[in-house]
């Protein structure tokens, strides 16, 4: 009972965002009937919302066509907000895998014995104080953007009016009182479709660490294995029934996440450069600085939520096999069986971006490094 409080309690601020953005599954949420009704609408206004600010987002992307920083800047914007409309796409076709994999954590947590706990909370501790840390990034990142125009506009008596998150609705848009509606829009539905930035990613992040902590949980017990016990065949079997369960939900967690992995690492390489570009563009510019260091701390740290939480994955799932040596096999009879179990962790679980390349630290170092790349050539296609 004290486990699932305190798995409660450490996935709450996941959940909260999550259900903020409508993807969270609703097993776990029963009791609320208003919102299982509401759910259906709730998705619907959340397409609407993110597909009119990447539209408009777009259409000032083509209006300041030749003005660089301009051009940056709303291309910034639309990116992530198309991410944002992948996000919801992806969750909205994988529910029933969702479903599966957010309950089979929580079954964890509560139905586990108190070693195995004991593993569940080393393993995924630090997990869920990174997803919170990044939920409050984002949140500070969120509001930097929504205060920025508007501090401009009172403190430092600016005469140019944008929107929090850019975006071009129709001509004299800047005209009171056209320009205020927009603003609280822009601040909805940039608060909404931004909020995807944390929700799905602080969820993958649990969910890819909790699939590490159940490989981690097959080498705990094939460790502990002894061949002069006479119930090592029946451990021994037990060790591989969770073995195969650690497989289905790395390989349902992969099916969730690999398209929403690939979209996130190739458009975070423009995300970083554009972001960069704006810091060194507008070092003048206190308040639209201001917005874009939190942006890209939010960028690269959500890109190494990625990186991290699969490298931990491929980690713990590769290390199975070496866990036999580590038992006292020395004369068992249940060599063969443990040489199959072997043979299959030579081939790791994974989470893949697209099916083309892993997610790990090693690409989240070729991620940045080919977005240095191009921000080095942005730079000097603006200088000339």
């Amino acid at each position: 009972m004290e486990a699932i409080i305190e798995f409660d309690e450490m996935i709450r601020p996941i959940s909260l965002v999550n259900r903020l953005i409508s993807i969270w599954p609703l097993e776990l949420n029963r009791n609320s009937s208003f919102e299982s009704r509401m759910r259906p609408a709730h998705r619907v206004l959340m397409f609407i919302l993110v597909g009119i600010l990447s539209v408009s987002a777009t259409a000032d992307i083509i209006r300041h066509w030749g003005d660089m920083n301009e051009v940056t800047e709303c291309a910034l914007i639309a990116t992530a907000f198309y991410l944002s409309m992948l996000r919801l796409v992806v969750y909205t076709s994988h529910k029933r895998d969702l479903e599966y994999a957010v309950n089979t954590v929580r079954v964890d947590w509560s139905e586990s014995c108190e070693a195995d706990i004991i593993v569940l909370r080393e393993k995924c501790l630090f997990g869920f104080q990174l997803a919170k840390y990044f939920i409050v990034s984002v949140v500070m990142a969120l509001g930097a953007f929504m205060i920025s125009p508007a501090l401009q506009i009172i403190f430092l008596g600016t005469d140019e009016r944008i929107l929090p998150f850019r975006g071009f609705f129709f001509q004299n848009q800047t005209n009171t009182p056209y320009y205020e509606c927009l603003y609280v829009f822009d601040v909805i539905a940039g608060a909404l479709g931004g909020s995807t930035i944390s929700g799905a990613t602080s969820l993958n992040l649990m969910l890819v660490t909790h699939g590490a902590a159940k490989f981690s949980l097959v080498r705990k017990k094939l460790q502990a294995l002894k061949s002069n016990d006479a119930n090592v065949d029946r451990d021994l079997e037990k060790c591989v029934r969770l073995h195969q369960e650690a497989i289905l939900f790395a390989d349902r967690a992969e099916d969730i996440i690999n398209v929403l992995a690939l979209g996130q690492f190739v458009i975070s390489t423009g995300l970083v450069c554009f972001a960069g570009f704006q810091i060194t563009s507008m070092i003048e510019d206190k308040g639209r600085m201001m917005k874009y260091v939190s942006f890209i701390n939010s960028a690269i740290l959500e890109l190494f939520l990625f990186s991290y939480s699969g490298n931990q994955l491929i980690t713990e799932s590769e290390a199975v096999g070496e866990s036999f040596y580590q038992s006292d096999w020395v004369g068992g009879n249940y060599m063969q069986n443990m040489r199959i179990l072997m043979l299959r962790s030579i081939n790791p679980s994974r989470i893949t971006a697209g099916k083309f390349y892993d997610m790990s630290l090693k690409s989240f170092s070729s991620v940045l490094s080919t977005s240095f790349t191009y921000f080095t050539v942005l730079q000097a296609v603006n200088e000339d």
